[in-house]
Order: C-alpha cells, then sequence, then structure tokens
C-alpha cells in the first residue's frame, strides 16, 4: 500500500512539474517564426535564417511584456548576447529553390536568463495576464454622432491585440442599462447595477468629447478613469487633428495611443522589480487540497521569488511570500489568479475567491 502511494504522489509531483513549467514558459516560446531570403546564394542560408528567426522570435518575445519605454534599452540586441538567450530552435518548415529561402522556426528561450538579462538592464516588465478588464470607451460629438461613434467603437476593436497579457473586454454604450448616461453619472457608475460588468476588481472607464472648431481642427479631449485592484487612477489625454488627417486617422492614432497608455499602466502596476519583500500570510481552511490550489498558483506566479511555510497546525498555517513588489501590487495580481489575502496586521489571510 505504502508503495502505491509513492508511485502515485511521484507521477503527481512530475505531472505538477510539467504543467507548471509549460505555464511558465509558454511566454518564451515564439512559434511560426517565417523566414524568406531571396538569395541564388544558398551557401550558409539556414544559419543565416536561424539568426534572423532569432531576432524575429526576440521582437515577438519582448514587445508584449516589457514597457515600451525600455524598448531601447535591449533593442537592438548583439547577436552574441542573443544567441546566449536562445535555448532551443526548432526547424518546422524548409522549401529551398534556386533563388529563394523560406522556412518556419520555433524558437526556445531560457526564462532564467531573458530574465536576468531583464534584470541586468533594469527593464519594466510584466507576464500577468489579466483576466478580462471591462472597457468601456464613451464618446460624444455634437455633429455626425453615429459615424465618430462607429469609427471609435471599430478602433478599439482593432486595436485590442495584447490579449493575453492585457485582455479587455470591450462594451459598447449602447449595451449599458441606461445608455445615456451624463459624464458625471458615468464616472460614478455602480458597477453592480451593470450585469455586463463580470469583473468589478478591474475596469476601465473613457469619456470622449469630439469637437471641431472655428479654425476647422478637431479635437478629441479624454478622461480615464482606471480601476484596478479597486484603486482609482486618472488620466487626461488631449488629441488634434494634424494638417490633412481625416475623423478616421485622428481617431485611430489617439485610440492606439489610448490603448498603449492603458497597457503601460498595467505593466506598471504588475511588473517584477528588482527589490523582493516578504508578507506573512495566514491559511486557515480545514480544507489541505485548496492550500495545495493556492500553492500551485503562487509558485507559478514568476514574481513571487518564493514560498515558505514557517508552521502548520489544521486550520492554522502560517508562512511567508518572497514577492518582488509591494503589497498593492502582490494583491493586484493575487486576485487576476482567484487568490485574495486580507491585510490583518502580522498576517493576511490567504483563501481563494467565492464564485
Amino acid at each position: 500500500m505504502s508503495r502505491l502511494i509513492i508511485i502515485w504522489a511521484t507521477a503527481y509531483c512530475i505531472f505538477f512539474f510539467s504543467i507548471n513549467h509549460a505555464l511558465s514558459t509558454s511566454r518564451y516560446t515564439i512559434e511560426d517564426v517565417l523566414i524568406q531570403i531571396d538569395s541564388t546564394n544558398t551557401a550558409d542560408i539556414r544559419n543565416n535564417a536561424i539568426s534572423k528567426a532569432q531576432l524575429a522570435a526576440y521582437k515577438r518575445m519582448i514587445i508584449p511584456i516589457i514597457h515600451p519605454d525600455d524598448y531601447n534599452k535591449i533593442f537592438p540586441i548583439d547577436r552574441v548576447v542573443l544567441s546566449s538567450l536562445v535555448s532551443g530552435v526548432e526547424l518546422k518548415e524548409e522549401l529551398i529553390l534556386k533563388d529563394r529561402y523560406r522556412a518556419n522556426f520555433t524558437i526556445n528561450f531560457n526564462p532564467i536568463k531573458v530574465r536576468e538579462y531583464f534584470e541586468k538592464y533594469k527593464i519594466i516588465y510584466s507576464l500577468t495576464e489579466s483576466k478580462p478588464i471591462s472597457l468601456i470607451p464613451i464618446i460624444y460629438s455634437n455633429t455626425n454622432q453615429l459615424n465618430i461613434e462607429s469609427l471609435w467603437n471599430d478602433a478599439w476593436n482593432n486595436y485590442n491585440t495584447n490579449k493575453n497579457i492585457f485582455n479587455l473586454n470591450i462594451i459598447r454604450r449602447l449595451s449599458l442599462n441606461n445608455p445615456m448616461l451624463s459624464m458625471e453619472e458615468f464616472l460614478s457608475l455602480d458597477l453592480s447595477d451593470e450585469p455586463i460588468i463580470k469583473n468589478i476588481n478591474n475596469n476601465i472607464f473613457i469619456w470622449a468629447n469630439y469637437s471641431i472648431d472655428i479654425g476647422g481642427v478637431n479635437s478629441i479631449n479624454v478622461i480615464i478613469k482606471n480601476i484596478f485592484n479597486q484603486k482609482i487612477f486618472t488620466i487626461t489625454k488631449n488629441y488634434k487633428s494634424l494638417s490633412n488627417e481625416t475623423e478616421l486617422e485622428l481617431i485611430n492614432r489617439s485610440v492606439k495611443d489610448l490603448n498603449q497608455e492603458l497597457f503601460n499602466t498595467w505593466v506598471k502596476l504588475t511588473s517584477s522589480l528588482d527589490s523582493t519583500m516578504s508578507y506573512k500570510f495566514r491559511y486557515t481552511d480545514t480544507q489541505l487540497k485548496k492550500w495545495q490550489l493556492i500553492e500551485e498558483i503562487l509558485l507559478d506566479i514568476e514574481s513571487i521569488k518564493k514560498i515558505s511555510i514557517n508552521s502548520y497546525k489544521i486550520g492554522d498555517l502560517k508562512g511567508t511570500i518572497y514577492f518582488s513588489g509591494d503589497l498593492d501590487r502582490l494583491n493586484l495580481i493575487l486576485l487576476e489568479h482567484d487568490i485574495v489575502m486580507t491585510y490583518l496586521g502580522d498576517y493576511s489571510d490567504i483563501s481563494l475567491v467565492k464564485k
């Protein structure tokens, strides 16, 4: 009987490690890197293609997870340094013609080396994948309201591309219970009155006024109210049309900038920091299966460097989380993983979010 238990426990540990390893490294595996080289000189062409694939994969890896202000710190990158970050290259397909070479690669980066590289250059980055964040972008115009609103909604849909790290659930004005809200009513909206909003912890309200002045210059004045982990951050922006810029071009430019601004805020709030802080926690539930689930989730969060168990009794498990960031950042990231920490002084009670 004891032998069976040992075998089962060993299998469970291997399975658990495999799942955790896959989850933690998925961001560092870049698939479908398509390379084409037009040349009649086929000598060493595959190695040239691999070098190009590594560079293309590197850009695809860093852009969704780093703050844009840090991009120039780590790009361009020395080819030798880049090769040191790569743990494996898979050639999925290859076509060699007389004057053309095509290939499809999968590039695997070494997570530890990439993180060390980021830390060396003090790069702000985040691997925290958000749950759907409700984004309600409302725009009003004194003229041509239907067309302006249609262009505005289409632009938000088109620029909502980073759906893993920053997952926006765009809600249109007409989907609200009261679609004729004033700006004051909108910015103080009670989320419990809107069943379409599923995640009340993280929401973004955008109010925009579209206007045309006497000189024919189009303007968009924007107020953004971010609610992340039930904390409010307010941003104001203003956009004016450039020479010969159409309504569509102005709206697309403003939405692209706003989307990037929101993403930057998310990265800052969930990024890994150089300093590691310790936070004591207590688990008071008697069901150890729930604690095992919590522990699995915690171990898969990259910003959590270590978890230690200080004491254990049924209904009173105490430990310490070593985390790169402050308590607000830790709470925000945990909520994205359905874990809540309630600060009580010496310890924070930790539990799964009740659904």
